[in-house]
């Protein structure tokens, strides 16, 4: 199904949000869309004509009709200046903007990726962030963000595609800079989407020519070569995956760890008691939705509040505001690891477009939050960290004092 994107007739009538400006970057955002969103039209209106759609059950209500909402397809891109080239060929073919039939033939080709294959990884990614802490001073300061919350997704998704850990830096250094906050970032986005579907291309045909039994790489070229999905769905699935893969988990681990650290007694409860370690994940991801917000096209008519969004507006599912809505989460400008429903956030979406990669990262972030605790015997701020200008809420570092205790013996 697809729908001819409009302008809201009254988008110049609303407030108007600039997310990628930097007085958003931090705690302002959160102020400024609360004002908005308790206003009398939660409704703001960002610098693409979009309509962002702030409360919680506003958003969620779109997320659950596929049909009256549907994806954006490379809207994102456009909206960007990109009506070709690398960032436009990418957004077209990739898994998280399609709408059925594509969709569901796309999610078939990694239907593995699930609780059970996540339950199953669970000792390999204990012994991956393990690895990881082994390097960390026993007495210094460590840059969190590239040394443990980028890397440990990062590894798990390319050992899952059967990647060389050697390229995790390469990758590190396209992630963030991929998909643009702003038009002026299309030309380096464009330059590293190019060499992001070289790298993808690459590997597919190394894996063509030495298949292997147990991994996902494999299975997507099974897929393609059955007929289930094209040859551009293909690269542009295993170029997502990499991103999707850990810039939720790595984004979500960087900024939760901070807010432990900046709330009264959060890390501390968490020290004394890792069996929080799930609660407290689902609030890391309620707190600051690392994927900020998600862009529909309206099919009908839809009511908010007392105002009328018309068919073809492009609506955008501000998940930021939406996991602060007080109307579902009591108290929720607190960080609680101890939080009943942070479980309820919508940062993974619901529906038929809920992430693929959700049930990797739900066990991915205990385990990676219980090794910490276990490992490390202090933690404190360094200093106050910044926000990545990117897409992806992130921060550019988080250094932070550790002191580190050797393994225990198992």
């Amino acid at each position: 199904m697809t729908a001819t994107p409009t302008l809201p007739t009254d988008a110049g009538n609303g407030p108007v949000f600039d997310e990628a400006d930097p007085q958003y970057r931090g705690v302002a955002r959160h102020e400024y869309l609360a004002t908005l969103r308790e206003g009398p039209v939660p409704i703001a209106w960002d610098m693409f004509g979009r309509a962002h759609l702030l409360r919680y059950h506003d958003v969620r209500s779109v997320f659950l009709d596929p049909e009256g909402a549907v994806n954006v397809g490379a809207g994102l891109a456009i909206a960007l200046g990109a009506t070709s080239g690398p960032l436009f060929d990418w957004q077209s073919h990739a898994l998280i903007v399609q709408n059925p039939p594509r969709h569901t033939a796309m999610r078939g080709a990694i239907r593995s990726i699930n609780a059970r294959l996540a339950r199953r990884l669970a000792p390999l990614i204990e012994e991956q962030a393990h690895r990881l802490v082994d390097e960390f001073p026993s007495d210094g300061v460590v840059d969190l963000v590239h040394a443990f919350c980028f890397t440990l997704p990062v590894r798990v998704i390319m050992g899952l595609l059967g990647l060389p850990e050697s390229d995790e830096a390469q990758i590190g250094e396209w992630s963030p800079r991929a998909l643009p906050s702003r038009p002026e970032g299309v030309p380096d986005a464009d330059r590293v989407n190019a060499l992001f579907r070289e790298y993808a291309e690459a590997r597919i045909e190394e894996r063509r020519s030495a298949p292997r039994d147990d991994d996902l790489l494999t299975d997507l070229i099974h897929a393609q070569d059955r007929g289930d999905i094209t040859r551009d769905e293909l690269w542009a699935t295993v170029q997502t995956l990499v991103l999707a893969g850990h810039e939720t988990t790595s984004g979500a681990l960087a900024t939760g760890v901070h807010a432990m650290l900046t709330h009264e007694n959060q890390w501390e409860q968490l020290r004394s008691d890792p069996s929080l370690a799930e609660g407290a994940a689902e609030e890391m991801l309620r707190w600051d939705a690392a994927a900020p917000e998600m862009g529909r096209v309206l099919t009908r008519d839809w009511e908010i509040g007392d105002r009328t969004l018309h068919a073809g507006t492009v609506v955008a599912l501000n998940l930021t505001s939406a996991n602060r809505d007080p109307r579902v989460f009591d108290r929720p400008d607190d960080f609680d690891i101890r939080r009943s429903n942070s479980k309820e956030h919508l940062s993974f979406g619901v529906g038929i477009h809920r992430c693929t990669g959700a049930p990797v990262a739900q066990v991915e972030m205990p385990i990676a939050l219980r090794v910490l605790v276990e490992r490390l015997d202090h933690l404190s701020l360094a200093e106050e960290p910044t926000y990545d200008p990117g897409f992806f809420r992130q921060f550019d570092s988080l250094r932070v004092h550790v002191r580190t205790d050797p393994r225990r013996a198992r």
